[in-house]
């Protein structure tokens, strides 16, 4: 794999595990909810962004099958370029550039999710 898309898959993880270095051994506590309603507060608040991460890419008005259909294009399109992928890598006829649009669309998959649950490990 080349260097660049693994710095590119990797860079998100490392920044954040860079600040939460610094939060933890360098900055003050952050804020705690001090009563049962602040702490619900901000779970509706992350319950909301995580709602608005799964939505993402719907907010253009348009039919609602038409926003039906470009949801069920993306796990398709996924699904693609996957297979292509591993077939050329069983055939060993892997190229670099089905790698890293591979890497890229395990990422879209994958990485951001991965991303938001290790943000909230904390």
């Amino acid at each position: 794999m080349d260097p660049l898309t693994i710095l590119a898959a990797l860079g998100p993880l490392a920044v954040d595990l860079g600040k939460s270095l610094i939060g933890r051994f360098i900055q003050t506590d952050g804020y705690k909810p001090v009563n049962v309603e602040e702490y619900v507060k901000m779970r509706q608040f992350d319950l909301d962004m995580f709602k608005a991460m799964n939505e993402a890419g719907g907010a253009n008005p348009s039919y609602p099958w038409v926003e039906a259909a470009v949801r069920l294009m993306r796990p398709a399109v996924a699904a693609i370029v996957l297979g292509t992928w591993a077939t050329l890598k069983l055939q060993g006829q892997s190229s670099e550039t089905v790698d890293n649009f591979a890497a890229a669309v395990g990422f879209y998959l994958f990485g951001d999710r991965t991303l938001f649950y290790s943000r909230k490990a904390k």
